[in-house]
């Protein structure tokens, strides 16, 4: 019997942080899982450090390839008909889980084939000023909407690795998985992400929460291991706090559907509780 999720984490070079996104995935509310770490041509000392993690926690399972020619999709093929979860979930070694992501990526997943949460990049920590500056974007995006597929039948990428989960049985329905993408300019998620939607248009659907964050390497290309570890693991501790998902959710969903609260009260409560939870040393 299939344990409830299988979570893929593809990780490559130097890349001490990524122990944050591991532990992400482990302190999901969800704790029936499978997590693949899959070294890309990893260094040894990196593929040593993962599997100092697995002997600690018997769900993590460490898988060694040599460097593929982009981001190592086929080995995530390979790994997924090795593993038994029912759904699969992604996790990009830079990026982190909110607690409850497995929890809503199973529930949408229970009516549809393939899902995805609302994809945030997350900010520099100089430029975050106050609650309006958290994200420096945020892809507000509902792929149930046949002009969104065909956007991103077209090129356009509204969510990366991260956000995207399927369910094993039409993963398997797919003509084909993960495979090298052909395309140099094509994103390697995206091109995954359009078999999804050309096979099952009519059973893909956006959850309009926010359950995971995206630090964009590009700001932080000259950024040490060190920087990118600090940020990381400061933002994995802040995830921790019970009210964060709820009340960053809110608040963003606010901003962009105009939702009002009930009450002048409430909304000030809620602002400042954002301008606490996000606040950067």
């Amino acid at each position: 019997m299939g344990v409830r999720a299988t979570v893929i984490i593809p990780t490559f070079g130097e890349a001490l942080f990524a122990q944050w996104a591991v532990k992400s995935v482990q302190s999901q509310t969800v704790k029936e899982l499978e997590i693949c770490v899959i070294c890309d041509g990893s260094p040894e000392h990196m593929i040593s450090f993962f599997t100092d993690m697995s002997r600690e926690d018997s769900r993590i399972m460490v898988y060694r390839y040599p460097k593929s020619p982009r981001t190592g999709e086929p080995y995530r093929d390979t790994v997924i008909k090795q593993t038994t979860g029912n759904i699969i979930c992604y996790c990009a070694h830079d990026d982190l889980w909110l607690p409850n992501h497995v929890e809503e990526m199973e529930a949408s997943l229970k009516t549809s084939s393939f899902t995805h949460s609302l994809h945030v990049n997350v900010n520099l920590p100089e430029k975050i000023k106050g609650r309006d500056s958290l994200f420096s974007h945020i892809f507000f995006i509902n792929i149930r909407k046949s002009s969104a597929q065909r956007k991103m039948m077209k090129g356009t990428n509204f969510f990366g690795l991260t956000y995207g989960a399927h369910t094993r049985d039409s993963y398997f329905r797919l003509k084909s998985g993960w495979v090298t993408t052909p395309q140099k300019d094509v994103p390697t998620d995206l091109y995954m992400w359009r078999k999804f939607l050309a096979a099952f248009p009519d059973e893909c659907q956006t959850i309009m929460k926010i359950t995971a964050f995206k630090f964009p390497i590009g700001p932080r290309k000259n950024w040490s291991q060190q920087q990118r570890s600090d940020e990381l693991r400061y933002y994995f501790i802040k995830i921790q706090n019970p009210d964060f998902a709820y009340t960053i959710s809110k608040y963003y969903l606010r901003k962009r559907y105009k939702v009002k609260y009930t009450g002048k009260r409430l909304t000030q409560r809620i602002r400042i509780r954002v301008r606490r939870l996000i606040a950067f040393p």
